[in-house]
């Protein structure tokens, strides 16, 4: 059985596409695990109204409320009521592919795999649809420069998550980005589902978001919290701490360089001004101007030189 958590917070004028595609979900037994975080609307209703009219093989649904502020809160909450072999996280604004969880589970069952990534689409604000990069590496530093797992990348063995990939509940942005490296440090058996799956929808609402510069000081509380799970899980002056580190400041000048793009200057130092100054080489030197000023020039896939 799979577990498939998923937090919701005035979500009542998008609940109706999701829930479409989860009654449309086929061949996996699922309980569904809502965890409602402070709505102000009605929200809650029309997910109990699913929760009891949910009328579809093998598929059960529950509602929870955790009144910590949060999706890392609601996610946590709802993990530690999972019952499933697995678990998945999905949000409550996107579109579940009705099959992926069943092949997910499959090949997991198959590989004895801790972990099953797969590549997801995004839609954009202009019905632009286009497929989310990922990069078929489970090293943490391409992670950390190329963002490559989400939230929706991971399809999870619970036990594994359940020791592993609890959510950092201090953190309000990017937090899958900061969950999915510990993960990966983690060093989970993970296996590669072929395919894009999903619809997931950006938006100024949503949690991926549009613009970078308004979010800055985020930006750099996740950037800091990588950096403490770094410095808690391996030897500082290790070659793999110093190397994890160093990739951490080249998504630092990456994103400052974004940042810049967007036209937000000061915010832009804040972040390239948040580089760790300890760990610099002098090829580091060099390098992270150069990923800084390709970046505020708007240069696409700039990220690769940096990997």
């Amino acid at each position: 059985m799979v577990s498939l958590i998923i937090p919701v917070h005035n979500r009542s004028k998008l609940l109706p596409r999701l829930f479409d595609s989860l009654r449309r979900i086929s061949d996996c037994q699922v309980e569904i695990i809502f965890v409602d975080n402070n709505s102000d609307d009605n929200t809650c209703a029309i997910v109990q109204n699913f929760v009891d009219t949910i009328d579809a093989p093998g598929i059960s649904a529950i509602l929870l409320h955790e009144t910590k502020p949060g999706a890392a809160a609601a996610r946590n909450c709802g993990l530690d009521k999972a019952s499933g072999d697995y678990v998945y996280f999905f949000d409550s604004d996107d579109e579940l592919s009705p099959s992926m969880l069943s092949a997910a589970q499959e090949l997991a069952d198959k590989e004895k795999a801790d972990a099953v990534a797969l590549q997801v689409r995004y839609v954009y604000p202009n019905d632009h649809v286009a497929p989310r990069h990922i990069i078929h590496s489970t090293d943490p530093r391409r992670h950390l420069v190329a963002n490559n797992f989400a939230t929706v990348s991971l399809f999870l063995r619970r036990s594994f998550a359940q020791k592993h990939a609890r959510w950092n509940e201090s953190l309000f942005y990017w937090i899958d980005f900061e969950w999915a490296f510990r993960i990966m440090l983690a060093n989970p058996k993970t296996v590669w589902l072929p395919g894009v799956w999903h619809k997931i929808y950006v938006h100024s609402d949503s949690i991926t978001g549009t613009r970078y510069g308004d979010r800055a000081d985020k930006i750099i509380v996740a950037h800091n919290a990588i950096e403490q799970d770094i410095r808690r899980s391996e030897n500082t002056a290790s070659r793999k701490a110093q190397n994890l580190l160093r990739a951490l400041n080249n998504r630092r000048a990456l994103y400052a360089g974004h940042i810049r793009h967007e036209g937000n200057k000061q915010a832009a130092y804040l972040i390239y001004n948040s580089i760790d100054c300890s760990v610099l080489t002098f090829i580091d030197r060099l390098r992270l101007p150069l990923l800084y000023r390709l970046s505020a020039w708007g240069v696409r896939g700039v990220w690769r030189l940096a990997l």
